[in-house]
């Protein structure tokens, strides 16, 4: 297994960081066979699919410390990564998916994470329930723009970061927001460009929340579907 990579994104392991990132592996694998948690199941695959890509936004924002809630984490990208290589931040990991939080706890108990936890509820659920708790809310393919950053905003501290890891159609995604993310108190500090041979195009955005969202958001999922921001 090559690692060269994350030199790249300045990033240097322990000893231990490496071993866990391989018992996770060995551990989505296997639970692989079982539960559909990965489409990416070669040992090669998953360092730069999923671990690499997970980091990438790291090479500009250092999340270390940092209260993370991480929506739609699915089989822990980026979250559990995140835990492993910054032991020092709290990370909750929220997912909607019974099978995906099972085989998330297995891996926090095999590994012997500390500081990090699961949540199995809807993002615009917890984000009303949690108002305003935390640093950092990153995501990973999980919803468009339009739909992702409604349902999260509300749990992000004023001044905080809602770090969004997307690839190469974000031009897209960006034209249907349109400009909307103010009405969030949103907006858009900086863009991420990282061309990469294996991954190709990456676009991570970095919103900063200036202001208290209105309690008008996240309207009901429903609405959120039928008529996304910007549309």
């Amino acid at each position: 297994m090559n690692w060269n990579k994350f030199e790249e994104l300045n990033i240097v392991f322990t000893e231990k960081q490496k071993q866990d990132l391989i018992k996770y592996k060995n551990i989505l694998q296997e639970q692989n066979k079982i539960h559909n948690l990965t489409a990416i199941t070669q040992d090669q695959e998953i360092i730069d699919k999923h671990f690499y890509d997970s980091l990438i936004f790291t090479k500009v924002f250092n999340p270390d410390g940092l209260e993370i809630l991480d929506i739609g984490t699915g089989a822990g990208f980026p979250g559990v990564v995140l835990k492993i290589m910054f032991p020092n931040s709290k990370i909750y990991l929220l997912e909607s998916n019974g099978k995906k939080i099972n085989f998330l706890n297995t891996v926090i108990k095999e590994l012997d994470l500390k500081n990090i936890w699961t949540l199995k509820v809807r993002a615009e659920e917890y984000s009303v329930e949690n108002k305003e708790k935390f640093d950092v809310i990153i995501s990973r393919a999980m919803a468009p723009l339009n739909i992702l950053l409604e349902v999260g905003v509300q749990a992000l501290k004023i001044k905080g970061t809602f770090i969004c890891l997307k690839s190469k159609n974000i031009a897209n995604e960006l034209n249907e927001l349109n400009g909307q993310e103010t009405k969030l108190g949103l907006s858009l500090q900086k863009k991420q460009n990282y061309e990469d041979d294996i991954l190709g195009e990456r676009n991570n955005l970095f919103y900063i929340k200036n202001s208290s969202t209105s309690i008008e958001y996240p309207r009901l999922y429903s609405q959120i579907r039928k008529r996304p921001l910007g549309k």
